[in-house]
């Protein structure tokens, strides 16, 4: 029988409220947004935002953070 972790028990069940949502929100159109910038949308301020985030990410909610490269504009 494997033994969760108190902090991978939490992780795998949580499940993201209508606020975690509308942070993805921001976050998927974009990635780069500053934590300030994603309270003032979401109407948080940014000490919940960023609990929120590091709660998602420790989840596997956010995976990780990319960037879309356009490849006609990048020389080879």
């Amino acid at each position: 029988m494997k033994l969760l972790s108190i902090e991978q028990s939490t992780s795998e069940a949580y499940l993201p409220d209508a606020k975690d949502l509308a942070i993805l929100a921001v976050l998927q159109k974009n990635a780069k947004a500053t934590v300030k910038e994603i309270a003032t949308a979401v109407h948080l301020s940014t000490t919940p935002v960023h609990e929120r985030i590091k709660r998602m990410e420790q989840a596997g909610i956010i995976e990780q953070y990319v960037t879309l490269v356009n490849a006609a504009k990048v020389k080879k």
